[in-house]
This record gives C-alpha cells, sequence and structure tokens, in this order.
C-alpha cells in the first residue's frame, strides 16, 4: 500500500460479506456478527474459514453482547478467552473498547485485553465516541497501546463529525491511526478525506438498502 492515499477496511458481517471484499479489494476486513447490534464478536468457525480464502488481513471484533461498552469482570474474562481462542487462527488484529460507568476508557480492562492481544494491533471501535472527552481519550489510548481509533468525530455519522475528526488527526499524527467510519460511502469520502486527512477508512460499502458490500462501492471507494 505504500503509493496509495489511503486504505479501506470492511465490515464484513458474513462470510460472503468478507469473501465479497476481499475479491473487491479491500485492504482489511473487520469481521464481526449482528449488524443490528452494531456488531459482536463473529463465530471462530467463520473467522477460520475465511482466514484460509484471503489473503488480507483480518480483524475481529471482541464484543460479547450488543449495548453499551461497560463490561463485567466475567465479560472481560469472555473476550480474553475469546482472543485466545482467535490466535490459534492467526488472525492480524483486534478490534474492541471497554468505558467504566463514568464514560472514560476503563484502563485496566482495556490494558488486560491489550495484554491479551499478545502484541498484534487493536483498534478501539466507536466506544471511542460515547467517552466525555475525546482528546482526553485519545491520549489515553495511546498510552493503553492501542494502534487505532475508529470514530465517527462523535457524531452519527463520520460526515457530521468533520471538526472533531481533524483535530483527532492533527493531535494524534505519527502516535495513532484515526480511522474514520460512519456511513462512509464513495458519494462522501472525497470530502472527508479533504477535512481529516487520515490514511485508513472503516465502510461496510452497503448500497441500495442491500445487506451485503457492493463490489462496486468498494472499488469507487478505493479510487477516490
Amino acid at each position: 500500500m505504500a503509493n496509495q492515499s489511503h486504505a479501506i477496511e470492511i465490515a464484513c458481517f458474513s462470510k460472503e460479506a468478507a469473501l465479497i471484499a476481499a475479491e473487491a479489494g479491500a485492504h482489511r476486513l473487520e469481521l464481526c456478527a449482528n449488524k443490528e447490534l452494531g456488531g459482536v464478536s463473529p463465530n471462530l468457525e467463520w473467522v477460520k474459514e475465511i482466514k484460509s480464502k484471503v489473503a488480507i488481513p483480518v480483524y475481529v471484533m471482541v464484543r460479547p453482547r450488543g449495548g453499551n461498552f461497560i463490561y463485567t469482570d466475567e465479560e472481560v474474562l469472555e473476550m480474553e478467552n475469546y482472543m485466545l481462542a482467535a490466535h490459534s487462527l492467526k488472525v492480524d488484529g483486534f478490534v474492541f473498547g471497554c468505558l467504566d460507568d463514568k464514560q472514560h476508557l476503563n484502563p485496566i480492562q482495556n490494558e488486560r485485553l491489550i495484554k491479551a492481544a499478545n502484541h498484534k494491533p487493536c483498534t478501539l471501535h466507536k466506544a471511542f465516541d460515547e467517552t466525555i472527552d475525546p482528546f482526553e481519550t485519545l491520549n489515553s489510548a495511546i498510552n493503553l497501546g492501542f494502534k487505532t481509533i475508529l470514530s465517527s468525530g462523535c457524531k452519527t455519522e463520520a460526515s457530521q463529525g468533520l471538526s472533531i475528526l481533524s483535530k483527532l488527526f492533527i493531535k494524534s499524527y505519527d502516535k495513532i491511526h484515526i480511522m474514520p467510519g460512519g456511513n462512509i460511502r464513495s458519494s462522501n469520502l472525497a470530502n472527508i478525506k479533504k477535512h481529516c486527512g487520515a490514511f485508513w477508512y472503516h465502510s461496510a460499502a452497503i448500497t441500495d438498502k442491500g445487506i451485503l458490500p457492493n463490489a462496486a462501492e468498494i472499488n469507487a471507494l478505493l479510487n477516490i
């Protein structure tokens, strides 16, 4: 990707979605289940199948349930065990985020999970957008060892959060990747790129009320 001006990660909620995205030229896959819940940990059997069929990096969501991101110690243990099992499948990275009841990053729980990642890169998902102060959270994420923050700029969609995304990009430069996500499509990516200058962008690439990524849309995202 040395000559690319940007890279595209595609959120995939099924095996079919992952294969479409990889074939269409996505640079990375984020595997998750249950789109209606915003994504939870995918079944490791189909993670194994996808890993056997694609050559690009595969990250997995580590989220035991829908709802908020405030987890019990038992839930964090479940997340750790899931990550341990995922290591045996040679996944390339993990996506998670734990908050405390004050809507700050939970340092102890996130540190446990980053340790469980065993040096594989970790993305702080959109739990980031639910924290009290995104700039305080940015510093916390860097200090904890996250490599990427997925954010829509604390808005529903990335195109609505450009002010915060641009500031995050400036403050994070050379320390952590800011990856805009939240209804990113080929129709708005150029404007988002113009404002925030990120390298990675996250999209499901679903169009026309479909349930699978659209290969033509992925191609358009790649060629903005």
